[in-house]
């Protein structure tokens, strides 16, 4: 009934066995490590999502961009930043532009499986903030002018749903939504479609939610990300 894609952090470095250091630790916490040419890395960040990333501030040159484009990125701007920076200005210059740990050379393993054991349970917290559940429910959506619409949820997540409808749906058309959870919860929310494939498929992004709704979805969604991980 869910899915749930890898943990993921993108390496960016020009060290081959620093590659290799980071990539056996992270992938001993079930992280999925994928590597990519600096030249490529911002584009990367524009469209594929990441939970950390790791640059190499000692051997690439490129790294303002690299982490301009991360944090403008809508869903990776949250992304766990890991550095390896060799001396005071560099430390300086990497958590000037956002690092939340950084390393130094020459890299100690037991203090680099102690912070990336912490990191990990950043990108955990981050992965679990964009899960979405993949899951059939039936859901009404009901349009300004009264009209209900019969039709199944695709996913579910913290800040809205995908949808199977048989009508077209406007875009930034607002919906008043209610579905039951499989435990039983009724949600009932606002909603406003974000997209609208025009072949039976739309997104819709929660607008205006009560704290009680609210905690009700997040305590199931809470549920299907720790079970996905036993």
């Amino acid at each position: 009934m869910t899915s749930l894609s890898d943990i993921r952090a993108l390496v960016v470095t020009l060290d081959p066995v620093l590659r290799m250091a980071f990539s056996d630790v992270l992938r001993a916490h079930g992280v999925d490590v994928r590597s990519s040419a600096v030249r490529d890395v911002p584009e990367e960040l524009s469209h594929e999502k990441y939970e950390a990333v790791l640059v190499d501030f000692d051997t690439v040159s490129e790294t303002t961009p690299i982490l301009s484009t991360l944090r403008g990125s809508p869903s990776n701007k949250s992304a766990v930043v890991l550095a390896v920076a060799t001396g005071a200005e560099r430390k300086k210059h990497a958590f000037s532009l956002g690092a939340n740990f950084v390393f130094e050379r020459p890299l100690k393993i037991q203090e680099l499986r102690r912070t990336l054991h912490a990191a990990c349970d950043l990108m955990h917290g981050e992965r679990r903030r964009y899960f979405r559940c993949a899951v059939n429910l039936p859901v009404r959506l009901t349009r300004d002018s009264g009209e209900n619409i019969e039709c199944s949820t695709m996913n579910v997540s913290r800040s809205g749903m995908a949808v199977t409808t048989p009508v077209l749906l406007r875009i930034a058309e607002g919906l008043d939504i209610a579905f039951s959870l499989p435990d039983g919860s009724t949600i009932r929310a606002t909603t406003t479609v974000v997209w609208d494939d025009k072949h039976g498929k739309s997104g819709l992004h929660f607008q205006c939610n009560t704290s009680e709704m609210r905690h009700r979805l997040d305590s199931w969604l809470d549920s299907q990300f720790a079970t996905l991980h036993q």
